[in-house]
C-alpha cells in the first residue's frame, strides 16, 4: 500500500442543502495499492455525501522526492499515520456556462 494523490473533477454540494450543486476539482490522497483502487475508494467516499466523481485528471504514487504545494504536504503529511485516511485537499469551483 502506497499513498495516492489524485486531481478528480467532481460535483458537490457546497452550501446548504436548497443550495445547488457546484462542479469543481480537488485533491484528494488516500492509501491505496494501484490508482484504480484508489479510485473505487474515493468515489465511494464521495457518495457517501451525495457527491459524484466526474472523472480522475491525474493519479500518482506520492514521491518523496516530489514537488508539492504546501497544502499538498500537509494532505501527504496527515496521511502517514491513518492508513484508513482519505483527505480532501481545497476544491476549487469553476463556472460552466
Amino acid at each position: 500500500m502506497e499513498i495516492w494523490m489524485l486531481c478528480v473533477e467532481m460535483i458537490a454540494q457546497t452550501g446548504d442543502e436548497s443550495s445547488p450543486s457546484t462542479i469543481g476539482f480537488m485533491n484528494i490522497t488516500t492509501w491505496a495499492d494501484s490508482a484504480v483502487t484508489a479510485e473505487d475508494e474515493i468515489q465511494d467516499y464521495l457518495e457517501g455525501y451525495g457527491w459524484h466523481l466526474v472523472s480522475v485528471e491525474r493519479a500518482h504514487i506520492v514521491n518523496e522526492d516530489g514537488h508539492y504545494s504546501e497544502v499538498e504536504l500537509d494532505q501527504i503529511e496527515r496521511m502517514r499515520n491513518n492508513p484508513d485516511a482519505i483527505v480532501l485537499g481545497t476544491f476549487h469551483t469553476y463556472k460552466i456556462d
